[in-house]
């Protein structure tokens, strides 16, 4: 096993608690599940990080694969003495968190994956080489403007400019490296084969309107192959429903892992 690039990461929360990991996704930094993660401080070790090229963290290894990918969080959880951890991404997080769960199961004790897929049809795939073009010809500011427009609803965007910049600010502390190695582990990324074989507590939480990312009625398709698995959708939002209907996002991550808390 090769030794990976250590991950720029903060833990917070309560000390002896369980685990709870937030994978992030592509352009996303340890601040993109903070709403979240300050929520569920009380009552779990919560545990955030840079992708490599995003934020803090150093560059991705070379020929960054997504398997490199998955053995970036275990190592961390190596490096932190994390045996088991509960796990939440969105978008490219959730299927890491998924593939987690099938890959490392011994590691994992509950997945909640939010607006993602565990294989990219083939024109989303091409959708991501045009942006994998983009941010190698352009550079990646105009790119993140491109992405927020994309994420976020003109109104939203109106009606939440501190979220709005929020984002976009998040998005340009990216490099270009960082952001293609994660594109390209991405498009590569095939588990779909094996969705019956995730067998730890697991919940699908699509997005209204989400029609790229996860869209409703494929991640309801997906909650039907993994055994036991629950599914639920966040009404009027649309993919980044965690900056959308973060109260909402917060309370059935709370619901799912057991801390009584439904908001």
């Amino acid at each position: 096993m090769k030794t990976l690039p250590p991950l720029s990461h903060h833990v917070t929360g309560k000390a002896g608690a369980p685990w709870l990991t937030f994978i992030p996704g592509i352009g996303n930094d340890a601040t993109f599940w903070s709403a979240q993660a300050a929520h569920l401080a009380g009552n779990f070790q919560v545990l955030t990080f840079d992708p490599w090229g995003h934020g803090a963290s150093p560059p991705p290894p070379a020929g960054c694969r997504f398997d490199d990918v998955m053995q970036g969080v275990v190592q961390l959880w190596d490096r932190l003495g994390v045996q088991s951890s509960h796990v939440a991404g969105l978008g490219f997080g959730g299927s890491v968190a998924l593939a987690l769960a099938l890959r490392h199961r011994q590691r994992v004790t509950g997945v909640a994956a939010f607006c993602c897929r565990p294989r990219q049809p083939d024109d989303r795939r091409e959708f991501w080489r045009g942006r994998l073009a983009t941010a190698r010809a352009n550079g990646i500011d105009a790119l993140a403007d491109t992405t927020v427009d994309r994420w976020l609803s003109a109104e939203f965007r109106a009606a939440h400019p501190a979220v709005d910049a929020q984002l976009r600010a998040m998005m340009k502390r990216t490099s270009v490296d960082g952001y293609c190695a994660y594109v390209e582990a991405f498009i590569e990324m095939d588990f779909e084969a094996g969705m019956a074989d995730i067998k730890v507590p697991t919940l699908l939480v699509a997005a209204e309107f989400d029609h790229g990312g996860g869209p409703v009625e494929a991640m309801r398709g997906m909650a039907a192959r993994i055994p036991g698995s629950g599914f639920t959708v966040v009404q009027d939002s649309g993919h980044i429903c965690n900056f959308e209907a973060p109260e909402r996002t917060g309370a059935i991550l709370a619901a799912f892992l057991g801390t009584g808390d439904k908001q």
